[in-house]
């Protein structure tokens, strides 16, 4: 647990985001740092739409700045969320993540704490075992995600640096990313400083977007896991109770007990999910509109170009990183619609064996599990594969238009 919370700890201060650090949380120094950094991405934003206006007759020029342009709306937007929305993702991670909530049911703790076999063994098993794979889970995708996007940043600053090595004109001032900017190159040392700049604005997209997405995919998953664990208590509601009584006359009342437990926890979960949604939005709106675009400029460029030149090849791994972004967020909405599907077959399994006063809290969890917990990004649509499918199919409608326009 300690090791994932230190990889990501590690990876957001260089953004100064400071959510996983357990002694500077709330530290001012980490705060100025992060608002730096979200003035950076706002200028990132700005030069590179001042590079897109420039060249807005140019077909060729600006689609190559509007590859630039998405990932640096992607990462202001990013650093936005985190910013604004700090002191609630503070929240969010002592709630769901550095605290594991499934231990606030009494079951759960009874199953921990005893050395008994049976289903009770099998649930303790699931809860260790379950938060073990998810953590190692979270912290490889999130170096996965870093190292396919610091990949894509240095092959975008190593090809201006080969071309300018390969140049005969001593003036050429190449910059690695397309932005304009309100001064000129010609003197060495501002060029140098722009170039820097631009580095650090490349680089500051290799931990702005994955970390932020890595930390939504922590606290969401948590959500999947405990679901999974609600859903095998209700699967193996009676042998638990059996387990549990001290005689078999006493199972019903277990069960009934158990069932108030898992409804409670349901509760906290979904209202858990909803207050992450809501500040969520903003980045998974932004996420999927733009990535679209940004797909089917990297196709275009790569459809018109050298197909394995080094120029290229950036343009590969930059396509990669966001359709394996937009894919992941995809399949987590889509696990969170199937774990609620699970769960409400599991609530009214074998439901006829119980009493009354059993069956009416079965009714009961039945309507509020039926609502499920879709993950919304505007109105009515929510994220899962259908969403990954539209994306991609928009995505190459967009590139055909393009393509169209171009050989036109």
């Amino acid at each position: 647990m300690d090791e994932t919370f230190q990889t990501f700890n590690r990876v957001l201060c260089f953004a100064g985001i400071s959510f996983f650090s357990k002694t500077n949380q709330l530290s001012k120094r980490w705060l100025l740092f992060q608002i730096f950094n979200f003035i950076l991405g706002f200028l990132t934003v700005a030069f590179t739409s001042g590079f897109m206006i420039v060249h807005f007759n140019n077909m060729l020029l600006f689609i190559q700045g509007a590859c630039i342009w998405t990932t640096g709306v992607i990462m202001f937007t990013s650093l936005g969320v985190c910013l604004l929305f700090r002191g609630k993702f503070l929240i969010f991670l002592n709630e769901m993540v550095f605290k594991d909530s499934v231990l606030d049911m009494p079951l759960i703790v009874y199953a921990l704490e005893s050395n008994r076999t049976g289903r009770l063994r099998e649930l303790k098993d699931l809860v260790l075992e379950s938060e073990e794979k998810f953590l190692r889970f979270a912290r490889v995708l999130l170096k996965t995600y870093i190292i396919i996007a610091t990949v894509c940043v240095t092959l975008y600053l190593c090809c201006a640096i080969y071309q300018m090595i390969n140049s005969n004109d001593n003036t050429l001032r190449l910059l690695a990313f397309d932005m304009w900017f309100p001064w000129s190159l010609e003197n060495f040392y501002v060029y140098v400083a722009t170039f820097i700049f631009h580095a650090y604005a490349g680089y500051l997209c290799c931990i702005a977007n994955p970390g932020l997405q890595s930390t939504i995919i922590l606290l969401v998953g948590q959500t999947i896991r405990q679901l999974r664990i609600i859903t095998f208590i209700l699967q193996n509601l009676n042998e638990l109770s059996i387990e549990l009584a001290d005689n078999k006359e006493n199972w019903q009342y277990c069960c009934t007990e158990i069932l108030s437990e898992c409804f409670k926890h349901y509760v906290k979960i979904k209202r858990f999910t909803n207050r992450l949604n809501v500040v969520c939005r903003p980045f998974y709106l932004t996420l999927i509109l733009v990535a679209m675009m940004l797909v089917c400029m990297c196709t275009v460029k790569i459809a018109i170009s050298s197909k394995f030149s080094a120029d290229t090849m950036k343009y590969y791994v930059h396509n990669l990183y966001f359709i394996l972004a937009v894919l992941m967020i995809c399949l987590l909405g889509q696990q969170v619609e199937n774990e609620c599907e699970n769960l409400e077959s599991a609530v009214t399994e074998k439901w006829y064996l119980f009493d009354r006063k059993h069956k009416t809290s079965v009714l009961i969890f039945k309507m509020a599990v039926s609502k499920g917990m879709p993950i919304y990004i505007f109105g009515s649509i929510t994220i899962s594969l259908p969403t990954f499918t539209w994306f991609v199919k928009t995505g190459m409608s967009f590139f055909t238009l393009v393509m169209s326009v171009l050989e036109g």
